[in-house]
């Protein structure tokens, strides 16, 4: 048994010297030790009633957050809803008697086709626009 014990002494230290020459040893700052001292030295949390409060105030918080930026974006959204309704009725408003002169009675379905159009237009190439922007980001 020695010697298989012996054996396996005499493997892993040529392993550690091995290990030695081909690792270095990552450079650590100088107040490494007196840091980790310091952190052992300090009493661990165990109150769990007291780390339980904190974390549920910060999840609170985060929460709280969240709902804010949750509703600044439903009122940006209203708002921008409200004003595109708004130029697209004072736009329709100002061109129909233009459009039923030069369209007559196809001026109904010109706008309904027209619109779908704009529709798909923003819906479908918003995201390639974005899309480039990235690509072209990249390179």
């Amino acid at each position: 048994m020695t010697e298989s014990h012996d054996t396996r002494t005499r493997l892993g230290c040529a392993l550690d010297g091995a290990l030695e020459r081909t690792l270095r040893r990552p450079q650590t700052p100088a107040t490494l030790r007196a840091r980790v001292s310091a952190a052992r030295a300090r009493p661990a949390e165990t109150d769990l009633a007291a780390v339980r409060a904190r974390l549920e105030g910060e999840r609170r918080q985060q929460l709280e957050a969240l709902e804010a930026d949750y509703l600044r974006v439903r009122r940006s959204t209203l708002g921008t809803l409200i004003g595109v309704a708004f130029a697209a009725g004072a736009a329709a408003a100002i061109a129909m008697p233009w459009l039923r002169a030069h369209l007559g009675d196809y001026t109904p379905a010109a706008l309904t086709w027209g619109g779908a159009a704009l529709g798909l237009g923003m819906v479908f190439f918003h995201p390639a626009r974005a899309l480039l922007r990235r690509w072209a980001d990249l390179g």
